[in-house]
């Protein structure tokens, strides 16, 4: 009597084998993407923030004020350095991987 229906142990160890690796494989680079997608979206808010406040620096005529912000919940330094009429913004804070990260921007004040 040959029974034909159904599978062997053999196939269903294949196939969890494979559906295993597959998970094991997944789910570490699907990980690792989101903490670099929070990485790039903290790095865009963190220079547009910057931007403003470069902004207002060339235009207010506040010089060289470095500042402590707190944006996305993380403290954001930001300092200034004037060479003639050429001002340099920085923005230093540490990453979600632990890691300072640094992010300059220039303005040219015409007056």
């Amino acid at each position: 009597m040959k029974n034909d229906k159904g599978f062997t142990l053999i196939e269903v160890l294949v196939a969890m084998s494979i559906i295993l690796m597959l998970v094991a494989t997944i789910v570490p680079i699907s990980t690792l993407v989101q903490i670099e997608k929070k990485i790039l979206f903290d790095r865009r808010v963190i220079l547009l923030a910057l931007h403003d406040e470069l902004q207002a620096t060339i235009w207010d005529d506040e010089r060289t004020q470095n500042k402590q912000l707190s944006i996305n919940h993380q403290s954001v330094e930001i300092t200034y350095t004037v060479n003639n009429k050429l001002i340099k913004g920085c923005a230093s804070w540490e990453n979600e991987k632990k890691k300072k990260e640094t992010v300059c921007l220039y303005g040219y004040q015409e007056k």
